[in-house]
């Protein structure tokens, strides 16, 4: 069973209004019984969990689907760790024993006995040849990995041994105990070199950093510590978590350490300075092991809930609300270099915005009545503005000068672009036309007749051929750019309030209040690549084989994740090749981000969007990466290019989110 949902933990407020967002993607329910250990295999894409009801599992981390089921231990898992060359899962068990499997297969490969008492914690190392395995006997073993034969034992701790790590240079071995103690033991001598001394508490996890610089420890005295491994010295003693801490883990980046504990939640420090910046919370009982991931995207956390959690651990960098315009923001647009936010608002004004630093740079005033929509040149040389007023206006990007007043509609223009040559300037208007401008001379070139009632948006091909335009009068219109000619008449069931056009000029996707759809640009049918259509709703996707898209309600705001689907389907990939796809056209239902993971799997540009409720910032894959405050959600108008993510809203608020990082 899979659940994904998001939530904002802390939200704090700080100079500079840094902000911290916490999140939870998923959540995995299988194991009848508690979580006690996890991993993450090097692919990013799996994850091993080992649990109370004997067995180890292998997940699939975007599904949630179980991918084998691990059965072999007559007692609880106790720990779970995958070999770095990825080949193998070692597990450590309650009755006694160390057993290897193929991580491929799910098959059992040896088992590993020796220890007369409980199996704790288990470890292999760098070079994938010694497997170490710490017990409640007290002891530490080194056993070889490919023969299953013991090397060493490590004997010097005077309580059980609740766990072990290794050296990324595999030089040492480090264990914790109930002794309270860390201790430091040569790899290949058996020699214990150092003890670290501090805890008041048994020692129930060690992490080593990647660079061998740091060993991190957690205690039951509530606290973790930051040794010098070098010199044993404690840099930094970590304190925040009311409960046990049960494991910890240092990012592969050594930026961070994150910490598990009874107290129910997960903590990620930062690891040069000691700061705690994070709290994620959504375990219902504690939580006993946490691992990050390799690629420092995620975290993932085991609990007694019985549960496999999944976390981001991006943050927000750099974020910014600047409450300048007086009124609405009606529209808003990132300029194609990425370093200005522009904005057009009910004020009648049009502003520009640094995106890194958040700064108004300048306010253009020259409209008489409200700013409908604003657009910005490809060459980032001009911004074109569209107002209630019936004119648009062009000035120059870099000093805000008016070049250009257009004239000629007679009523409230909805819709500016400029085209990709930076050739014309494209307006739609509530007087039922379209029109096409000279960017450069300001003159009119063509009025576009033939729609009865107000054209909401229009849009250019990337060829430059088209103008496709959407209006209330429930129709697209294609038109030829150079002649003014119209081609196609696309019918929709409600009014258009969006177009747009596929990256490879090949489809149109046209959406309204109640459905989306994909035309075929050259025939105007109605269709969707390879044969699949799919209904989507706020979270659910069903789908069935066929060529048509059936009606399907949908916020418009979810369409620039559409456009990226199909321009990367277009290309003629089998994604019926795919299990999920196969499992869709089928007739189940499953979450819209199950689909748009299979679909985005052959990594396509990453792309952002905002959820149907405006709650989250979405991945074009479907995965939720920011939680939206309640307080920002009266959102007006949007803009997403990069790492930037911009926001109009109804208070006349702007609202830039970097998320670089």
């Amino acid at each position: 069973m899979r659940e994904t949902y998001l939530k904002t933990q802390r939200v704090r407020l700080v100079c500079g209004h840094r902000w911290d967002w916490g999140a939870c993607e998923l959540t995995i329910r299988g194991h009848s019984s508690a979580v006690n250990s996890v991993a993450v295999l090097a692919d990013n894409r799996h994850v091993v969990s080992g649990s109370s009801d004997n067995t180890v599992r292998i997940w699939n981390a975007s599904t949630g689907e179980e991918e084998h089921a691990l059965s072999g231990h007559s007692g609880e898992v106790t720990s779970v760790t995958v070999s770095p060359d990825n080949r193998h899962i070692v597990s450590g068990s309650l009755d006694n024993t160390i057993r290897i499997w193929n991580t491929s297969t799910g098959e059992q490969e040896r088992v590993l006995q020796g220890h007369p008492e409980k199996v704790n914690s288990v470890a292999v190392s760098f070079d994938n040849r010694r497997i170490i395995s710490g017990s409640s006997d007290g002891t530490v073993r080194l056993w070889d990995a490919s023969t299953g034969e013991k090397e060493h034992i490590f004997r010097g701790h005077f309580g059980s041994v609740y766990t072990v790590a290794v050296s990324p240079d595999d030089r040492h071995v480090v264990s914790g105990s109930s002794d309270k103690t860390v201790r430091i033991w040569n790899i290949s001598t058996g020699e214990e070199e150092n003890t670290l001394r501090g805890h008041y508490g048994s020692v129930y996890s060690v992490a080593v950093s990647s660079d061998n610089r740091y060993i991190v420890s957690g205690s039951s005295d509530l606290t973790l510590s930051v040794w010098n491994a070098l010199t044993g010295e404690e840099e930094h003693c970590l304190q925040g978590h009311s409960g046990l801490v049960n494991s910890v883990a240092v990012s592969p980046d050594n930026r961070h350490v994150v910490s598990g504990s009874w107290d129910m939640t997960v903590r990620i420090w930062n690891l040069s300075t000691g700061e705690e910046e994070r709290v994620l919370q959504g375990h219902s009982t504690l939580v006993y092991s946490v691992v990050v991931s390799p690629d420092n995207r995620h975290v993932v956390s085991g609990s007694s809930d019985n549960t496999v959690r999944i976390w981001s651990m991006s943050t927000v960098e750099k974020e910014h609300i600047v409450q300048e315009h007086f009124d609405l923001v009606y529209s808003i647009t990132v300029s194609p270099d990425n370093h200005h936010i522009v904005s057009g608002s009910l004020d009648k004004t049009v502003r520009i915005w640094n995106s890194s630093t958040g700064e108004m740079e300048n306010v253009l005033r020259g409209h008489y009545g409200s700013v409908c929509s604003v657009a910005v040149s490809s060459d980032n040389c001009h911004i074109v503005s569209g107002s209630s007023d019936q004119t648009l206006v062009v000035r120059d990007a870099s000093t805000g000068k008016e070049e250009h007043v257009l004239r000629g509609h007679s009523a409230l223009v909805y819709s500016v672009i400029v085209s990709p040559d930076n050739r014309h300037v494209v307006s739609g208007s509530s007087d039922n036309t379209v029109r096409i401008w000279n960017l450069s001379t300001g003159e009119m070139e063509h009025v576009l007749r033939g729609h009865s009632d107000a054209v909401n948006s229009v849009t250019v091909s990337p060829d430059n051929c088209q103008v496709v335009s959407g209006s209330l009068d429930n129709t697209v219109r294609i038109w030829n750019m150079s002649t003014g000619e119209e081609e196609r008449i696309l019918q929709h069931s409600d009014v258009v309030e969006l177009v747009v056009v596929s990256p490879d000029n090949r489809y149109i996707v046209s959406s309204s209040d109640e459905t989306i759809r994909i035309w075929n640009a050259s025939t105007g049918d109605e269709e969707f690549p390879l044969g699949i259509s799919f209904l989507v709703s706020s979270d659910k996707c069903y789908v069935m084989s066929g060529p048509k898209v059936d009606a399907v309600p949908i916020e418009k705001l979810f369409l620039s994740v559409m456009v990226t689907s199909i321009a990367l389907l277009a290309q003629g990939d089998d994604i019926t090749s795919i299990p999920v796809i196969r499992r869709l056209c089928s007739g189940e239902r499953l979450p819209l981000d199950v689909l748009l993971h299979a679909i985005w799997n052959r990594s396509p540009p990453v792309a952002l969007t905002l959820s149907p409720d405006k709650s989250s910032i979405l991945l074009s894959n479907g995965e939720k990466i920011v939680a939206i405050p309640s307080s920002l959600r009266d959102i007006t108008c949007t803009a997403f290019s990069g790492s930037k993510v911009c926001f109009g809203h109804r208070s006349g608020r702007v609202t830039i989110l970097d998320l670089s990082t």
